[in-house]
């Protein structure tokens, strides 16, 4: 080996300044894909408006069960007071709270459903990430 040899390798733990030109440009390309899908994200969202896309999903998740009790209790009280009203206890009672856990569920699935309506857009927005291996 002479001097020449190990003037052009560089030292262990190095960086040759091939390879460090070739990992700038490559930062410098994937700072641009992120930066555009950024702008594109933040786009969508200004015209998707608020909503359940802010929300966290343990939130939604809150909203979501306390839709489905509200409903049950409704009935259930309703039922109740019907019962006291006609003396038909417990019949209107289990009726109405049925009644009511069905409404609940209702509500449980039109909000799910508008939560989907309203993040399809983010989610068509951000395409899907390749492995390494396609690119």
């Amino acid at each position: 080996m002479s001097g020449n040899d190990k003037d052009q390798r560089p030292e262990r733990g190095e960086i040759s300044p091939e390879d460090r030109e070739a990992f700038r440009k490559r930062s410098a390309e994937l700072g641009q894909k992120l930066d555009a899908l950024k702008s594109q994200k933040a786009k969508v969202e200004r015209s998707a408006g608020g909503g359940y896309q802010n929300q966290s999903a343990y939130g939604a998740a809150f909203k979501f069960a306390a839709e489905l009790i509200v409903g049950v209790v409704v009935g259930g009280g309703l039922g109740w007071a019907l019962d006291r009203q006609f003396g038909t206890a417990p019949w209107l009672m289990i009726v109405l709270v049925i009644i009511g856990f069905a409404a609940g569920l209702l509500n449980v699935v039109r909000a799910a459903q508008e939560a989907q309506t309203k993040i399809e857009p983010l989610q068509k927005a951000a395409p899907s990430v390749k492995d390494d291996e396609e690119e």
